[in-house]
């Protein structure tokens, strides 16, 4: 079997959901030809504290998320400088473990903007050429560490992301832009959204808001659906990891119908029941729900994350709200309105990439010279 090599790192669940979905496209595609395996180059190769960085991540956004804002932008300053474009510096992440992981596997695929330079110069020192794919799991206004010129070819998400990548001096012939790669469940679900609410036992006829805060359950999901109580509608509230928030949600008293989960695998089917979203302006979550049609409500988000605000609300597919008493006031508003639900449903398939997977198989199959 031809073995593919994804670069990531468990900080934040972006990473891995991207490979899973480039995995499950891989399977469908060609089914038997393709094996995956998951290099967290932090974790493997960091020295302190970078060796921790999959701990520190979601500790730091929680206890004060502006200087993790601040670090970011500062990262993306340096990774647009010359200086950031060889890479990361030696005493934070070791070459060794990833050339002998890269010396097994057919073809690399980056999946974290601290990666590509690094992922470059590790290939250099392969004894055997490999191809060298990135595939950008930002949206909007990516990183700049996505951006190098050394590697073979660069799947973007927005056609912003293609005149960042140009404008950072990577080859536009390098660049192909296929959207954010989000599972093939979303794009191959068949039910109906009456299936798939009496599947998970929801109501028929409520305007239904799907509540959701990310695989980590960050961002304040109690209070934003606590806010949301006692609307006309029904809610589906999503906690993820968070377990503690997810039971006191259930335990809590609710005026509205309310279905409180927490991870879930099955987010596809969540979406394809819901009306709308309600959540962070995280790429993956646009992504899944542009697939499927649902208008989108954003609030809160990382520094990283705002671009994608305005990448949404200028389609016309939802709007920003920055505290839970304004999503409430838009949630009404749409819930009295269906027609403006319907419009901004429309307009959700103008940002809708739902062959993004399948394309990003393609392009690996390509890379080692297998067809369909």
């Amino acid at each position: 079997m031809i073995r593919v090599g994804f670069l990531m790192s468990d900080t934040g669940g972006g990473h891995r959901a991207a490979g899973r979905a480039i995995e499950a496209a891989l399977g469908y595609r060609y089914p038997g030809k393709f094996t995956c395996e998951y290099f967290d180059v932090f974790r493997r190769c960091g020295l302190p504290p970078a060796r921790w960085a999959p701990e520190i991540y979601p500790r730091w956004v929680a206890l004060h998320q502006p200087s993790y804002d601040l670090f970011v932008s500062l990262m993306d300053r340096l990774f647009a400088s010359r200086l950031g474009r060889r890479g990361l510096p030696a005493w934070t992440v070791r070459r060794a473990p990833c050339r002998r992981a890269m010396e097994g596997w057919d073809v690399a695929v980056v999946l974290h903007a601290a990666f590509s330079s690094y992922a470059v110069a590790v290939r250099r020192r392969v004894s055997r050429p490999i191809p060298l794919l990135g595939v950008i799991t930002d949206m909007a206004s990516p990183h700049s560490g996505w951006y190098h010129p050394g590697l073979d070819r660069l799947l973007v998400p927005t056609p912003s992301a293609v005149e960042k990548g140009v404008a950072l001096g990577v080859p536009r012939e390098k660049i192909r832009l296929v959207g954010h790669p989000a599972h093939p469940k979303f794009t191959l679900l068949a039910k109906a959204q009456a299936e798939a609410r009496a599947e998970l036992g929801w109501r028929p006829d409520l305007v239904t808001a799907l509540v959701v805060s990310g695989a980590e359950g960050m961002g304040g999901i109690e209070g934003l659906a606590r806010a949301l109580d006692g609307l006309p509608v029904q809610l589906a509230v999503v906690a993820g990891r968070n377990e503690a928030a997810a039971a006191r949600l259930r335990a809590s008293p609710w005026r509205s119908p309310a279905h409180v989960y927490g991870f879930v695998t099955n987010m596809e089917l969540l979406m394809r029941g819901a009306d709308l979203l309600i959540g962070k302006p995280g790429p993956g979550v646009i992504a899944e729900a542009a697939i499927l049609g649902l208008p989108m409500i954003l609030t809160g988000g990382m520094v990283n994350e705002m671009a994608n605000v305005g990448f949404v609300t200028e389609a016309g597919a939802g709007v920003y709200a920055r505290t839970p008493d304004e999503v409430r006031a838009v949630l009404a508003d749409w819930a009295a309105r269906p027609d403006e639900l319907r419009r901004r449903k429309e307009n959700t398939r103008k940002i809708a990439y739902p062959q993004a997977s399948f394309e990003i198989a393609d392009e690996i199959a390509r890379l080692v010279g297998v067809s369909p």
